[in-house]
């Protein structure tokens, strides 16, 4: 399969299964949000949370993804913290260079309420990575932060232009205040962070 056509199955997949009924509301805090079962910080969003997109200054969408650790996780679990989404693909070189300092630069903030989340759509085979491929992930490149399989395919709607990787910091309300991080470099990365600590 083409890598242009390996991209729109899995957007296909995600736009056919949100017409099936889901007990987790990837959209809406509150009530309808369930704190998932996992071993990362977890606080409840506000109710009145919703999510709006993409871009700079809206609320990013919620989502439900397997750690490397096989337990799913919520973006907004997170509400409070200061987030780095980090989009990136097993097989891109810049990709893997930005994972080098992923433990560093969470280290050096976790204390001050930061948490870094690597969302992993593709493998070196351009599949989507099972448990064993982010705990692969994780040990080549010495993470313990966490490290999430895209199988909702949600990273092309993220990065439509699939330019990897897509490095975006949210503030403490899950709104996007640094869109793209450029460079895509680790001291780049840490002044973002800091711009919005």
């Amino acid at each position: 399969m083409a890598a242009s056509a390996r991209r729109f199955v899995p957007l296909a997949a995600l736009v056919l299964s949100a017409c099936v009924p889901d007990l987790h509301s990837p959209d809406t805090g509150g009530s309808d949000w369930t704190p998932p079962d996992n071993s990362w910080p977890a606080n409840e969003p506000p109710a009145d949370l919703v999510g709006e997109g993409y871009s700079q200054g809206q609320v990013m969408p919620d989502f439900l993804l397997m750690d490397q650790h096989g337990d799913m996780v919520s973006l907004w679990q997170f509400y409070g913290m200061v987030v780095v989404v980090d989009v990136s693909t097993m097989w891109c070189a810049p990709c893997a260079e930005i994972a080098d300092g992923v433990d560093e630069t969470w280290n050096a903030y976790k204390d001050r309420g930061f948490i870094y989340l690597t969302i992993l759509p593709e493998t070196e085979q351009g599949t989507v990575p099972d448990q064993e491929d982010l705990q692969r992930w994780a040990s080549d490149h010495s993470i313990t932060a966490p490290i999430l399989s895209d199988d909702q395919g949600l990273s092309y709607t993220m990065v439509p232009d699939t330019a990897w990787p897509r490095v975006m910091v949210l503030d403490r309300d899950m709104t996007i205040a640094v869109d793209r991080v450029s460079p895509v470099d680790d001291a780049a990365i840490r002044a973002a962070i800091e711009s919005v600590l």
